[in-house]
């Protein structure tokens, strides 16, 4: 009776150490195709802040699905001009120099916020949150004085308008997703480590939370109003104030805060 033929112990070992190879290549090509939300584009926008610059990781591909349309329900005509003027502001301030896309895609945060039980209930509450304090505001212009003082391009201020009431009246940027924080390409957060990165528009990187209440399903949180309360509080009261002051800039900037419905700080 032939016997049956036994490999050598050496050359079983070998074949066995290459089918272990294999496998870990496989599981590392399955990982990278996983861990690809983030484009080229945003990679090299979010590597120009430095080494020392901890990168967000990439958010669920379901953040990155278009959220349901906002419409905003104001008590009365009041509050939704209030609620359209501080969504504006922040439009203004912190996107204007951004293209179009862009400054749709800050208000599409402040919106996302309103839904979201982590902020508050108003799109005025969530502008000015914070802005009792000299530091720590959601948007620096809130503590740093701007929102008490004319802006410096009225003519582009009223521009962003449009793009405001676009927001509150059902306007979604897909993009964004669910979204409810964005920085700047060349700064680092202190936050960074609690959120994932969705897309890139301009110089701003958008950032949804991590896990389940960074998806669009977890915004449904329920709109509370009260913007004319928080907008009066946040502004110092809904009258313009006299303002004794010789300088003509100053007097200008009275009459365009009268007239927008503001106050001047004296």
């Amino acid at each position: 009776m032939t016997e049956a033929y036994a490999p050598p112990a050496r050359a079983l070992s070998r074949a066995l150490i290459a089918v272990s190879i294999l496998l870990m290549l496989t599981a590392s090509l399955l990982t990278l195709q996983q861990l690809k939300p983030l484009s080229a584009l945003q990679r090299l926008a979010l590597s120009v802040r430095g080494p020392q610059s901890p990168d967000p990781a990439p958010a669920s591909p379901f953040a990155q699905w278009p959220v349901s349309p906002f419409f905003l329900h104001a008590a009365s005509v009041a509050e939704a001009d209030r609620a359209t003027r501080c969504l504006t502001d922040a439009i203004y301030y912190e996107a204007g120099d951004q293209s179009v896309e862009g400054q749709r895609a800050v208000a599409q945060v402040v919106v996302n916020r309103v839904r979201d039980s982590n902020f508050p209930k108003s799109v005025c509450g969530v502008v000015y949150e914070g802005w009792r304090r000299k530091t720590g505001c959601q948007f620096s212009f809130a503590c740093d004085g701007s929102i008490h003082r004319r802006p410096a391009n009225t003519a582009l201020w009223e521009r962003m308008r449009p793009l405001a009431v676009a927001a509150l009246s059902g306007y979604v940027v897909p993009e964004v997703g669910a979204a409810t924080h964005y920085y700047a390409s060349y700064v680092k957060p202190n936050w960074l480590s609690s959120v994932a990165a969705v897309t890139q528009i301009g110089q701003h990187i958008f950032c949804a939370w991590k896990g389940h209440a960074g998806l669009p399903s977890a915004l449904t949180a329920a709109y509370r109003g009260g913007e004319r309360k928080v907008a009066d509080m946040a502004l110092d009261g809904d009258r313009p104030r006299l303002v004794k002051s010789g300088s003509r800039r100053r007097v200008e900037t009275v009459i365009w805060l009268a007239s927008s419905g503001r106050s001047a700080r004296a």
